[in-house]
C-alpha cells in the first residue's frame, strides 16, 4: 500500500478537480525551447572542458585511423664493405611481407574506435546539456522555494501581529496566541533551510558554469509530449550509448582479427648488389619467421575471450537501455500531465484559497487554528507545485539527453563534420 505526502495529495486533489476543463498537454506542441535559453547554453557550453576534451579524444582517433592506413613494415637499406683479401662491397635493400594483412586488421580497430569516440562525444554533448539544464532546473526551484519561504513569514508575522492585537482585545485566548508564536518560529527555521537549499543550487550552477551569471533565463514550463519511433531495433542503435558499445563490440571483433594476422609467418624478401674484387654479385634472400615456440595462439584466445565478453555487455547494454527509455519516457508523460493540470487550474485555486482564508481569519469566521492548518496547506500545495514542475524538468531533460534529443530542442548543433 502507497502512502502519499499531505502535500503530493493536496496536488491530485487540485487536479483531479480541473482535469475535464483542459486540453492534453499534446496538443500543445512545444517543440522547440525559447531563444533565450538556447544561447544561454550553446554560449555556456562552447568552451566546457569535457566537451573540448571530447573533441580531442575525435581528432586523436582520427588520426590514429589515418596512421592505421600506413603501412606495417617500411623497406630495409643496408650496406656492406669488407677490405680483406679481397675488396667487397655490396648494397641491399630488404623488404618485409605483410603476408596475414596486420595493416587491414589495425585500420579496422581504429575505424572502429574513431566510431567509439564519435559516439562519446554524441553522449558527452547530450549528458553535458542536460546535466546544465537540471542544475538550472534545481537552482530555478529553489530560488522559487526561497521567495515563497519569504511570503510564508510574512504572512506569518502578519498572523502573530494579529493574534497578539486581539488576544488583547479579548478575542482570542492565550492558546491561539502561542500557536500563533510557534508557527512563526517555525517559519523561520524553514526559510533558514529554504535559503541554504538556495545557495547550495546556485553554487552547484556554479561549479558546472565556472561562474554564476547575473541573469539566468527562465525554463519554459510548456514542454513537447514524449514519443518514440515505432521501430525499438532501429532506434536504440541510433543513440550514443548503444553506438558507442557497437563500437566496443566491433574493436573486440577487429582485435580478434589482428592477433590472427600476427600469427602470419611474414616473411623478408632482399636483394643485393655489389661486387667481390673484380667480380660483379648478385644476391636474393629469403627469411621466413617460424612461429614455433611461441605461435601467439594465446593472445587469438585472449582476444576472442575479450569479444564474448563485449557481446555480453552490448547486449546488457541493450536491454537497460531500452528498460530506462520505456521508463523514462512513461514518467515524463505521466508528470507533464500532471503539471499542465496544475499549471492550468490549481494555480489559480491555491491563489484565491491564501486570500479566501485571510479573509475569513481577519473576519473572525475561522479559529487561528483553523486558520495556520488552511494557510499551511495553501502554502504547501503552492510549493508542491513548484517541486512537481521541477521533477518534470528533470525527467524532460533526461529523456532528451537519453533519446539524443536535447540539442535538437534547443536548436543548436553540436554535431561533428561528416557524422551522427
Amino acid at each position: 500500500m502507497t502512502i502519499f505526502p499531505a502535500r503530493r495529495l493536496a496536488v491530485c486533489f487540485f487536479c483531479f478537480v480541473n482535469f475535464s476543463t483542459i486540453q492534453s498537454a499534446s496538443a500543445e506542441n512545444i517543440s522547440q525551447a525559447p531563444q533565450a535559453l538556447s544561447r544561454f547554453v550553446q554560449s555556456n557550453i562552447n568552451q566546457h572542458p569535457n566537451l573540448l576534451a571530447a573533441k580531442a579524444d575525435v581528432r586523436s582517433s582520427k588520426a590514429l585511423q589515418l596512421a592505421s592506413d600506413q603501412a606495417v613494415y617500411n623497406p630495409e637499406l643496408a650496406f656492406n664493405y669488407e677490405d680483406g683479401e679481397v675488396l667487397t662491397q655490396t648494397v641491399g635493400i630488404s623488404q618485409t611481407i605483410d603476408w596475414g594483412d596486420q595493416q587491414g586488421s589495425r585500420s579496422g580497430v581504429a575505424s572502429a574506435q574513431y566510431s567509439k569516440a564519435v559516439a562519446n562525444y554524441d553522449l558527452q554533448v547530450q549528458s553535458l546539456i542536460s546535466e546544465l539544464l537540471i542544475a538550472m532546473a534545481q537552482n530555478q526551484t529553489a530560488s522559487a522555494l526561497a521567495k515563497l519561504s519569504d511570503e510564508t513569514l510574512g504572512l506569518m508575522l502578519d498572523f502573530k501581529k494579529n493574534a497578539q492585537r486581539r488576544f488583547q482585545a479579548g478575542d482570542l485566548n492565550q492558546v491561539e496566541l502561542n500557536l500563533a508564536s510557534l508557527s512563526y518560529s517555525q517559519v523561520i527555521m524553514d526559510q533558514a533551510s529554504a535559503q541554504s537549499n538556495a545557495i547550495e543550487s546556485s553554487e552547484n550552477l556554479r561549479a558546472i558554469l565556472g561562474h554564476l551569471p547575473t541573469n539566468l533565463p527562465e525554463l519554459p514550463e510548456r514542454l513537447p509530449e514524449p514519443h518514440l519511433e515505432k521501430d525499438m531495433q532501429a532506434y536504440l542503435q541510433k543513440l550514443p550509448l548503444i553506438r558507442s558499445q557497437l563500437a566496443d563490440l566491433q574493436v573486440a571483433k577487429q582485435q580478434v582479427e589482428l592477433r590472427k594476422s600476427e600469427k602470419a609467418w611474414n616473411p623478408t624478401v632482399e636483394v643485393t648488389a655489389g661486387s667481390e674484387g673484380d667480380a660483379d654479385l648478385i644476391g636474393l634472400n629469403l627469411s621466413v619467421p617460424l612461429n614455433i615456440r611461441n605461435t601467439f595462439s594465446a593472445e587469438v584466445d585472449a582476444a576472442q575471450q575479450e569479444l564474448l565478453a563485449s557481446e555480453q555487455r552490448a547486449q546488457l547494454a541493450y536491454r537497460n537501455t531500452q528498460a530506462t527509455l520505456v521508463v523514462t519516457t512513461a514518467r515524463y508523460k505521466n508528470l507533464l500531465k500532471a503539471w499542465n493540470s496544475w499549471r492550468e487550474n490549481s494555480r489559480t485555486s491555491v491563489d484565491q484559497q491564501l486570500v479566501l482564508i485571510k479573509q475569513l481569519w481577519q473576519a473572525g469566521d475561522i479559529s487561528a487554528a483553523d486558520y495556520v492548518l488552511q494557510l499551511k496547506q495553501a502554502l504547501e500545495t503552492r510549493a508542491t507545485g513548484l517541486e512537481l514542475r521541477n521533477e518534470l524538468w528533470q525527467a524532460a531533460f533526461q529523456w532528451m539527453s537519453l533519446t539524443n534529443t536535447i540539442d535538437n530542442w534547443l536548436n543548436i548543433n553540436y554535431e561533428l563534420a561528416g557524422n551522427k
